[in-house]
């Protein structure tokens, strides 16, 4: 009997230390992963430029009214975005309906473009952190998993991830870093007042898609068709779109900030927001 409570007591004990790790904020990932992005920082110079009335007035007309809206003018341009949203809702598996909860970091730095994010989430109770990653040695990126702090799930490249990445550090610096706009990467044609279309290039790789700028609802949006691969649907190879989408601009220190920031998959048939935020903190660096 003695004997029992005493490996009862091990294992409860054993099970409290789980717990309280799985509940702690250290993470040996999400370390590395800061201390990466801050020394990345330290190497980056200070933007002493401001944004100007005649560069906003040069831009495509749904940009320039978008620009004008949050009162971008006269405010600094910013060489890094750090920003940290939290309790973000994420479809996690569509067809199993399955969305979970998770808190997302993301730096983009914009005078050499690269984006690297962490996310934070649990799935049964047991945590789950997935960084998105790009090499610029390489140039070969992808999503890293693991699963309860300690053991890597996959390390799962995607193709075409350069083309990817400078398409979705364009959509979010757009609402949350604006004078990436001006940025000498970009190429702009016009299409009419409310709508322009858009071309990234770094490093010899492009990646198009469109503004939109919804002037009364205050809405603005971007749509590329060359952000997701195609899938495969019972058997069938299809095409999908991507939307980011930002709205209800207000606040902000320097500027006007989205209230939320929406992210979709547009599939022939359908439409899936599978990334949907309102709680962030937005941090311009540099």
């Amino acid at each position: 009997m003695k004997k029992n409570m005493v490996v009862l007591g091990i294992v409860a004990l054993a099970i409290g230390a789980v717990v309280v790790f799985f509940n702690c904020n250290y993470s040996k990932q999400y370390r590395n992963f800061d201390n990466e992005m801050r020394s990345r920082l330290k190497t980056v110079n200070e933007n002493t430029d401001y944004c100007s009335a005649d560069e906003i007035n040069q831009l495509p007309t749904c940009l320039k009214d978008f620009c004008t809206s949050i009162n971008l003018a006269g405010t600094k341009k910013h060489n890094v975005l750090h920003c940290l949203f939290k309790n973000a809702d994420f479809v996690f598996n569509e067809k199993k309906g399955m969305n979970i909860q998770m808190d997302y970091d993301l730096w983009i730095f914009a005078d050499n473009p690269l984006r690297e994010a962490f996310c934070k989430s649990s799935i049964m109770g047991i945590p789950f952190e997935g960084i998105d990653y790009f090499d610029q040695e390489k140039r070969t990126g992808g999503m890293k998993g693991y699963i309860a702090k300690l053991f890597q799930l996959f390390d799962q490249e995607v193709p075409n991830m350069e083309r990817t990445m400078y398409i979705t550090l364009l959509a979010e610096s757009a609402m949350l870093n604006p004078s990436f706009l001006f940025s000498e990467y970009i190429e702009y044609q016009e299409i009419d007042s409310t709508k322009c279309f858009t071309k990234i290039t770094c490093n010899g790789i492009s990646g198009e898609g469109y503004f939109t700028f919804d002037k009364e609802r205050g809405i603005l949006c971007y749509e590329s068709s060359q952000r997701q691969e195609p899938e495969v649907e019972d058997g069938k190879t299809i095409p999908v779109g991507w939307r980011c989408e930002g709205g209800n601009f207000c606040n902000g220190n320097e500027f006007k900030i989205p209230s939320y920031c929406k992210v979709t998959k547009i599939y022939p048939d359908r439409e899936v927001v599978y990334f949907d935020a309102e709680d962030y903190e937005l941090i311009l660096e540099k």
